[in-house]
C-alpha cells in the first residue's frame, strides 16, 4: 500500500510541478532540491539555529569565565604622585651626642622627609584559599547554564526540521490542488461551451448557461488563490533554509517510507528521558541547586587568601627601595542589611519555580506523544479510505472515457470525470503527505530531529 502511494504521489506531484513550469520562472534557472537536503540547509543556514548555537557558545566561554577563578592571579599596580609638601625634621647641634669632643652634628641641620615626586610599583600574586568552596558553586552554576543551553539549541533545530518538513508538504499538497484545478476549469469550459450551444438550440436554459459561467469563473478564482498560496509557502521555505527569498524551487517529490514507530508506553518513557525540553528544565533546577549551594556557602564561609607582593618605591619616606611582602587576607561581612540572605531565598524560589516547570513539561511532553501518536493512527486510516476513493474515481474515469468513444457520453462530462479523479489523486497526496506530517510531529514530539 505505501509502495503503491508513493509511486502515485512522485507521479502526481511531478505533473503538478510540469504544469506550474511556465508560471514559475526558467525551469533550468530552478534549484532541484529534496527534504533532506532542505533540512540540512535550514540546519546548518537558519537564523534561528545560528542564534541558539551562539548561545552556546556564550554559556561555554562564561564556564570558562567561571572556570578561571580557580587559579592566582597576578597584578601589578603602579602610581605617579606629586605632593605639595613634605614633613621636615630639625636636628640640633649635639642633639646626638657627642664624639672626641665634637657636637653632633656640629650644626642645627634640616633633613627632608622623601621628595616631592613619588613613584610606587608593585606585583602581587593572590591565591584564593576558602572561597574555592564557591568558585565550584559558581561552576557548577555555569556547567548546568551550558546543559540548559545546548539542549535549548536542541529544541530549536527541531522545530526548524519540522517546519521546513510541514512547508515542503504543503507546497506538494498546493502544486497537486493547482493540477486539479486546472483539470476542472477545464471541464469547466468544456461544459460551458456545450450550454452555449444547447441554450443557441433551446435544449437548455439560460440559467444553465450562467451556472456554467460562474463554476468556471470559481475554478479560476481557486487556480489564482492556490498560485498566491504556492508563492507565499516558497517564500517561507526559502526563509527556513537560509537561502534568497526569490531561489526558484524545484522540489523532489520522493518521501522517504519509515520505520514503524514503538509501542504507545515505550514511546512515552523514551520521551520522557530523552526530550531536550524536559533535560533543559533538568538542568535548569540543577543550576537552581548549585545557586542555592553558592548562597549559603557565601553566608558563612569567609574570604580567606594568600599573597605575595614585591614592591619598588622611589622618594617614599622610610621604606626601602625593593622589598617584599607576603601574608593571608581575611575578610568576613558583619552586617549587610540582609542581602544574603535575601539571595538566599531568591534562589530557593527560583528552585521551586524550576522543579514545577519540570513537571508541566513532563506533562506536555507526555500529552504531546499521546496526541501524535493518536494522530498516526488517525491519518494512517484516511490514507488507506484516499486510496479507495483514487481507485473508484480511476475505474469511473476509465468507463466515462469508454462512454465518450462510444458517443454515450458528452465531452463535458469526460473532463469533469477526469477532473475528480485528478482530485482524488490530491486528496491522496494530501492524505499521504498528512501522514508524512503526522509522523514529523511525533518524532517531534518524542524529541528527535524530523530527517
Amino acid at each position: 500500500m505505501k509502495r503503491k502511494a508513493l509511486i502515485l504521489l512522485m507521479a502526481t506531484a511531478v505533473s503538478a510541478s510540469l504544469a506550474l513550469a511556465d508560471g514559475a520562472g526558467d525551469p533550468a534557472a530552478s534549484r532541484h532540491i529534496t527534504l533532506q537536503e532542505a533540512v540540512q540547509l535550514a540546519l546548518k543556514h537558519n537564523h534561528d539555529i545560528r542564534i541558539a548555537e551562539y548561545a552556546v557558545d556564550e554559556k561555554q566561554q562564561a564556564k570558562e569565565v567561571a572556570k578561571s577563578s580557580y587559579f592566582p592571579t597576578l597584578r601589578n599596580d603602579s602610581a605617579f604622585m606629586r605632593v605639595t609638601d613634605t614633613e621636615l625634621i630639625e636636628l640640633r647641634s649635639g642633639s646626638l651626642g657627642a664624639a672626641g669632643g665634637a657636637p653632633i652634628p656640629p650644626v642645627n641641620d634640616i633633613i627632608n622627609q622623601g621628595g616631592r615626586n613619588l613613584t610606587t610599583s608593585g606585583t602581587q600574586i593572590t591565591q584564593p584559599l576558602t572561597s574555592l568552596l564557591k568558585i565550584k558553586r559558581a561552576n557548577d552554576v555555569a556547567q548546568a547554564e551550558v546543559k540548559a543551553s545546548r539542549e535549548k539549541a536542541d529544541i530549536t533545530g527541531n522545530d526548524v526540521a519540522l517546519a521546513v518538513h510541514e512547508v515542503y508538504y504543503r507546497i506538494l499538497i498546493a502544486q497537486a490542488e493547482y493540477s486539479a484545478t486546472e483539470a476542472r476549469i477545464k471541464a469547466s469550459e468544456d461544459l460551458q461551451n456545450e450550454r452555449m450551444e444547447q441554450v443557441k438550440f433551446g435544449s437548455s436554459l439560460e440559467q444553465d448557461a450562467i451556472e456554467s459561467r460562474v463554476q468556471l469563473l470559481q475554478a479560476k478564482q481557486e487556480l489564482l488563490t492556490t498560485d498566491l498560496q504556492l508563492s507565499d509557502l516558497k517564500l517561507k521555505l526559502n526563509d527556513l533554509m537560509g537561502l534568497p527569498l526569490t531561489t526558484a524551487l524545484d522540489l523532489d517529490p520522493t518521501v522517504a517510507e519509515f520505520q514503524e514507530t514503538c509501542q504507545r508506553e515505550e514511546c512515552v518513557k523514551a520521551a520522557l528521558a530523552s526530550h531536550p525540553e524536559i533535560l533543559e528544565a533538568r538542568a535548569e533546577v540543577e543550576k537552581a541547586e548549585a545557586a542555592i549551594r553558592l548562597a549559603k556557602t557565601d553566608i558563612w564561609v569567609p574570604d580567606v587568601e594568600a599573597f605575595a607582593r614585591y614592591s619598588y618605591q622611589n622618594n617614599v619616606p622610610f621604606l626601602a627601595r625593593n622589598f617584599a611582602t607576603f601574608g593571608i587576607h581575611f575578610g568576613y561581612d558583619l552586617f549587610d542589611g540582609g542581602r544574603k540572605r535575601a539571595v538566599l531565598g531568591e534562589h530557593e524560589a527560583q528552585l521551586s519555580e524550576a522543579k514545577e516547570n519540570l513537571a508541566k513539561l513532563t506533562d506536555q511532553v507526555e500529552l504531546a506523544v499521546e496526541t501524535t501518536y493518536n494522530k498516526l493512527q488517525r491519518t494512517r486510516q484516511m490514507l488507506m479510505v484516499s486510496e479507495d476513493v483514487l481507485a473508484l474515481r480511476s475505474e469511473s474515469n476509465r468507463v466515462t472515457q469508454q462512454e465518450l468513444l462510444q458517443g454515450a457520453a458528452l465531452k463535458s462530462q469526460a473532463a469533469m470525470s477526469t477532473s475528480q479523479e485528478y482530485e482524488a489523486k490530491a486528496l491522496l497526496l494530501q492524505s499521504q503527505l498528512d501522514y508524512s506530517q503526522a509522523h514529523d510531529e511525533f518524532i517531534n514530539a518524542m524529541g528527535q530531529t524530523p530527517e
